[in-house]
């Protein structure tokens, strides 16, 4: 599988992952990381992080350089979109800088002259990151109720695909869109050390599966290639190279319940 991570703060540390029904990450062969401090160079070097503390209405908050200004990820979310006509999803995910665990009793507010708004944090730490042009335009940033330097932030990219049945013609464009949105927000001098998406990995948390793919006749992809997931659990998948759905765009793909996705 293969992971895309795209940090802009200094203190980042990801990886891009493909995604259905639930969030996944990279390959077990070659994950693609960005170091935080040159994908912030790509999101265009907007934001030297101020670390004031800041009083917020709800709480005593800290502006964290650990996390990237509201600016940055604004941008850098409306960059993937457009890039990839919406055909990639970007998640935000804070763990603990020490454990890499989720942070027990953290909370992200929105912060600025007109703006107090605290955002929703899964119980993995994947947080909900509105596009909110009033908050941008109001210069709104993040602030946490946690200590700086405390945190990480993960940045992943995963594919927008279909729920339940979909065509190779879907793996295709996903894979072109990745292309085009790491193109966009990644200088070419660091793409030469990033490992190329060339696949999307169908895959599950149970070993035996198979992935029913319907064309000019029926077939089970095992789901054999090892991968572990943006939890760090072990996944198991079928791989669907670019090439080969360039050729068979018409295919149909039916996976079992469960899937999550992944560029490889």
């Amino acid at each position: 599988m293969l992971t895309i991570l795209l940090a802009s703060a200094t203190a980042f540390s990801g990886e891009a992952h493909a995604q259905a029904n639930t969030p996944a990450s990279a390959p077990a062969s070659s994950p693609v990381s960005i170091p935080a401090s040159l994908s912030a160079s790509a999101s265009a070097s907007s934001s030297a992080t101020s670390t004031e503390e800041l009083q917020s209405v709800e709480v005593k908050a800290i502006r964290d350089p650990a996390i990237m200004p509201y600016k940055v990820a604004y941008e850098l979310m409306s960059k993937v979109r457009a890039a990839s006509k919406d055909k990639v999803q970007i998640l935000i995910r804070i763990t603990s800088a020490k454990s890499h665990a989720p942070v027990p009793g953290l909370n992200i507010y929105l912060d600025g002259k007109n703006t107090h708004q605290q955002l929703d944090i899964s119980a993995t730490g994947f947080i909900n990151v509105p596009l909110d042009q009033a908050a941008y335009a109001d210069g709104a940033e993040f602030v946490t109720n946690q200590k700086k330097g405390s945190m990480e932030v993960n940045i992943l990219l995963l594919p927008k695909l279909p729920q339940d049945v979909f065509k190779y013609a879907d793996i295709s464009e996903s894979i072109e869109a990745a292309q085009l949105a790491i193109k966009e927000l990644v200088p070419w001098y660091l793409r030469l050390f990033m490992p190329s998406v060339s696949g999307i990995g169908i895959c599950y948390a149970e070993q035996n599966q198979t992935v029913l793919v319907k064309g000019s006749e029926e077939q089970h992809l095992p789901a054999n290639s090892d991968a572990t997931d943006p939890l760090k659990n072990k996944v198991h998948c079928a791989r669907f190279a670019a090439k080969d759905a360039a050729k068979e765009k018409g295919n149909l793909i039916m996976p079992a319940t469960g899937w999550q996705a992944i560029y490889m």
